[in-house]
């Protein structure tokens, strides 16, 4: 494959043509003063609040829609100003309708990668192999019509992660993704990821962030609050030190708030979740020592591994405040 540059999506102070009406009768851009720099071999996964607003921004970075200001560069060529022309180093999915109901899915793999390569045999053990190794193997044989659309859309990538395009774009953000499917796709973004490709899909799915992205932006109210690794996005955001499980968490946070004043204790469900306030450096060990001298002994504690979906709820109450 030719080198090719290191910036795939240069979006400079992106508005939206659409506007909202708002209560007041003064309508707000969908999307205002969006930046965003995406590179060769990332993938990432775009949240917000709005539906409407993540599968926006997608559609202008695939040329679907055009937009009103800014600029939006993808691989170091100018958006064409002849909008709504998918380009040819894009591989869009925003449907799943682009399979074919009469073929199974190994079928429509092989017609989907026709061109790619001249040994057939060889092709269709590849392509085999790697449904499988997603863990999709129980779908090979299955006909495309009888499959979810979550399904189909994952078939769909795969056909993409074959394809000449170096940007895939996959834009269902109001799909929902089972544990199975979440793997698929993260085991997928790796093999996009290592031909030298880059992914960038929408959705209000933490934990396929999680899984499967390198990378996180996160839109609120048409304005990007954060963008960068998934890594950061966890440390930086989710404050939860430390889960106690125990049937009577409301006693035990009621003697841990005294022990504990420089930290917030929230009950969620039959867990105590002690989290850090402000700029404080995390310590869990100390929370942990702290809770066992003074003689609780909680079914369980664990320390809390960072998640996306902590991180999000966190991010967003900090803007609505």
């Amino acid at each position: 494959m030719e080198h090719s540059p290191e910036r795939v999506v240069l979006m400079e102070g992106i508005s939206s043509v659409e506007h909202f009406l708002l209560i007041d009768d003064i309508p707000r851009r969908v999307l205002g003063d969006i930046t965003l720099v995406i590179r060769r071999t990332e993938t990432w996964g775009i949240n917000g609040t709005s539906l409407f607003e993540i599968k926006l921004l997608l559609e202008i970075m695939a040329n679907i829609r055009p937009y009103d200001e800014g600029k939006c560069v993808l691989i170091e060529r100018g958006m064409m100003r002849r909008k709504r022309v998918i380009l040819k180093h894009v591989f869009y999915i925003g449907s799943a309708d682009m399979l074919y109901n009469n073929m199974n899915v190994l079928e429509f793999l092989m017609f989907a990668t026709a061109q790619f390569k001249t040994n057939k045999v060889e092709l269709q053990e590849e392509i085999f192999e790697l449904i499988i190794t997603v863990g999709l193997g129980h779908l090979s044989l299955t006909p495309n019509h009888s499959l979810t659309n979550e399904e189909k859309a994952v078939i769909i990538l795969i056909a993409a992660a074959y394809s000449d395009s170096l940007i895939i774009v996959f834009n269902l953000p109001e799909y929902k993704w089972d544990k199975i499917l979440i793997e698929a796709i993260s085991k997928i973004a790796d093999f996009i990821r290592e031909r030298g490709k880059t992914l960038i899909l929408s959705t209000q799915e933490s934990l396929l962030i999680e899984k499967a992205c390198s990378h996180t932006a996160v839109i609120h109210q048409g304005s990007l609050i954060y963008s960068g690794t998934v890594e950061n996005f966890r440390l930086k955001f989710d404050k939860v030190e430390v889960v106690i499980r125990d049937k009577s968490v409301h006693s035990i946070k009621e003697k841990l708030s005294i022990l504990l004043p420089g930290y917030k204790l929230d009950i969620e469900d039959d867990n105590l979740m002690i989290s850090s306030i402000g700029l404080k450096v995390s310590d869990p060990s100390s929370i942990f020592r702290i809770i066992l001298e003074s003689g609780f002994t909680p079914e369980s504690i664990e320390i809390n591994p960072k998640t996306v979906q902590n991180a999000y709820e966190e991010i967003m109450r900090q803007h609505d405040l």
